[in-house]
């Protein structure tokens, strides 16, 4: 097999993995949104499935690196590759979370402000996900800087449940539903920042120059 074929084989293997995150996202949204525990679990076993996709690609890159003599430019493909499995597998861990809060909340009172916001904000970490990775696929640079933008809806809605989640924290009946939403939050937050940095990988692919949006 020619080293082109190599990266290639890489690159495919971090979109099909791309699409896994994907569809374990929005089964953990939608469990969450739903209280639906039994897509809450199907969410969870997925990560396997994820886990396994990523340590292909991370054996893969080691060998690659150990048999092959690489140039800049395919130095530079295969280790953003690299990169941004690694993101996918913390936005797969991001399902896994989701899945998991599912089932703490799902017999339990919530605020319907925050559940309502965190389901928002997990659809747009879903969207961004999407995005970022169509952005890699296609060295589209602009696509993603416009992916990156959003995360500061990510942000707003953040610091907005930061600052209503005080004013409910009174009600015991709401308490265990609250802090299980926000901590929620924080990750989805995080999941955010995940798209955003792939983004970034995408713009170091096109350039040749690590920016951070």
């Amino acid at each position: 097999m020619s080293l082109q074929e190599k990266i290639e084989n890489l690159e495919t293997d971090l979109h099909l993995m791309g699409r896994l995150v994907l569809d374990a996202l929005v089964d953990g949204v939608r469990a969450l949104e739903d209280k639906d525990v039994n897509r809450a679990i199907a969410t969870i076993e997925k990560d396997d499935e994820i886990d396994a996709a990523y340590l292909k690609i991370d054996q893969d890159w080691v060998e690659l690196m150990a048999t092959e003599q690489l140039v800049a430019t395919d130095l530079r493909l295969s280790t953003s590759i690299l990169q941004a499995s690694l993101h996918l597998e913390r936005l797969g861990d991001l399902a896994v979370y989701l899945g998991n809060t599912t089932q703490e909340i799902f017999d339990s009172p919530v605020p319907e402000t925050v559940h309502a916001t965190v389901v928002e904000m997990g659809d747009l970490v879903i969207d961004m996900a999407s995005s970022a990775m169509e952005s890699l696929k296609n060295r589209d640079k602009d696509l993603a800087l416009a992916t990156a933008e959003k995360d500061n809806q990510v942000n707003r809605l953040y610091n907005s449940m930061l600052e209503e989640a005080p004013k409910i924290a009174g009600n015991e009946d709401l308490f265990n539903g609250l802090f299980r939403l926000v901590t929620c939050i924080r990750t989805l937050e995080r999941g955010g920042d995940h798209a955003v940095d792939i983004c970034e990988l995408t713009h170091f692919l096109v350039t040749g120059k690590f920016e951070e949006f």
